[in-house]
């Protein structure tokens, strides 16, 4: 599955504001890895994944999850946790064929 990142608020202590995102992510669901990439690379991780109703939940333990709503479209919501700070991204999926 691929995930294209089409908004980003990256958030501190002192409120949210919105950023250029560059972001994509590949879900192999078979070898249960997460890929993140941008034009610098792609970093890969070992990732738990589930359903839970109507969504497909993928995470990254203590780094990152993203939530799939396989009834609208397959947008997402991806949270990614990096020191003090989160990133929340928006986007839509494709399922590779």
């Amino acid at each position: 599955m691929y995930c294209k990142v089409d908004i980003s608020h990256v958030c501190t202590e002192t409120g949210c504001n919105e950023v250029k995102s560059r972001i994509f992510i590949n879900l192999d669901t078979e070898r249960k890895t997460y890929q993140r990439g941008d034009d610098k690379g792609i970093d890969t991780y070992d990732m738990n994944i589930y359903k839970s109703g109507t969504f497909v939940i993928a995470e990254i333990p203590g780094s990152a999850s993203l939530k799939i709503d396989t009834q609208d479209d397959l947008k997402f919501v991806e949270v990614v946790q990096l020191g003090l700070r989160t990133w929340n991204n928006f986007g839509v999926c494709k399922l590779n064929n």
